[in-house]
C-alpha cells in the first residue's frame, strides 16, 4: 500500500547582512518565498517543525520565538526586505498559513544549539494545521508541482554573531580550506555543522563547511577564494532555520 504521508524539508536563505544588522522585530519578514516541491494534486498540511540555530554569542542563546509560515502558489511578489516590515501588494496567490504561536511552541531553552518548534504544540487552532495545499506550477520532476513558503517573525529572532575571521593575510592569500576564527569565549562547534553554507556579514561567500575542526577552526569543502574576505569579517550560516513540513496525500 502506498504511504499517504510524506515530509518536505526546506532550508530558506536568510541573508547574512540582514542577520548582522540587528535582531528581528515581531512582524518582520523572516525569510522570503522559497520553493517547495510536492506531489501533484491536493495535499493536506497536517503540521510542521521549525529548527532554529541559536544566537552567535558565547552563550548560544536560544531563538525561541513564534512565526507565521505563509504559503503561496507563486513567488512573483516579494514579501519585502528581510528584517523589515513586509511590503507586499495585494495577491490572490496566498494559499494559507501555519502558525508557531510563541515560545511555548518550542522545546526547552536549554536546547540552545538548535531549538525545535512545533506547530500545534501549544494549542490546536485552525491556523496550526489541516491546510489544504494545491500546487499550480509544474515541478522539476514528473509528478510534482511547486509551491512557495515564506515567513514573518512573531518575536525577536537574533542571529547576530561575534564569530570573526582570525587571519591577517586572508585578503591577499588563500588559507586553503582552513578557516580560523576567534571571538570572546567562542566555540565554533556550538554554532556550525557540516553542510552549512557560510557568508561574511557583507554577504561575501566563504564556502561550505566540511567539518568543524575545533573550537576555533572550520574545514571547508573547497579552498577559500583570494581577495573576497578580510580579517575580522563576521561569519554567518546562510540557513540558520530549517523547516520540516508534514503532509497527508
Amino acid at each position: 500500500m502506498k504511504d499517504r504521508y510524506f515530509t518536505v524539508t526546506v532550508t530558506p536563505d536568510i541573508t547574512a547582512s540582514k542577520q548582522h544588522t540587528a535582531a528581528f522585530t515581531a512582524g518582520d519578514v523572516l525569510f522570503d518565498w522559497t520553493e517547495v516541491q510536492i506531489p501533484k494534486g491536493t495535499s493536506r498540511l497536517i503540521g510542521g517543525a521549525m529548527l532554529v540555530r541559536g544566537k552567535g554569542n558565547a552563550a548560544c542563546t536560544a531563538n525561541k520565538f513564534g512565526s507565521f509560515l505563509l504559503f503561496s502558489s507563486t513567488n512573483t511578489q516579494t514579501l519585502g526586505t528581510l528584517n523589515s516590515t513586509p511590503d507586499k501588494a495585494p495577491s490572490n496567490d496566498l494559499l494559507g498559513l501555519l502558525e508557531l504561536e510563541d515560545a511555548t511552541s518550542f522545546a526547552h531553552s536549554n536546547l540552545k544549539g538548535t531549538t525545535v518548534g512545533m506547530a500545534g504544540r501549544a494549542s490546536n487552532t485552525s491556523t496550526q494545521a489541516n491546510v489544504l495545499i494545491t500546487g499550480t506550477q509544474t515541478g522539476d520532476n514528473v509528478g510534482y508541482d511547486k509551491i512557495y513558503i515564506g515567513a514573518l517573525a512573531a518575536g525577536a529572532f537574533d542571529f547576530t554573531t561575534i564569530n570573526r575571521i582570525n587571519d591577517g593575510d586572508i585578503d591577499t592569500t588563500s588559507p586553503g580550506t582552513s578557516l580560523v576564527c576567534d571571538g570572546t569565549s567562542m566555540d565554533l562547534t556550538r554554532h556550525f555543522i557540516a553542510g552549512d553554507v557560510l557568508h561574511a556579514h557583507d554577504d561575501a561567500v566563504i564556502g561550505t563547511v566540511a567539518s568543524v575542526a575545533g573550537s576555533t577552526e572550520i574545514t571547508l569543502t573547497e579552498a577559500i577564494a583570494t581577495g573576497v574576505l578580510e580579517d575580522d569579517d563576521y561569519v554567518y550560516s546562510l540557513n540558520p532555520i530549517k523547516i520540516i513540513l508534514y503532509f497527508e496525500k
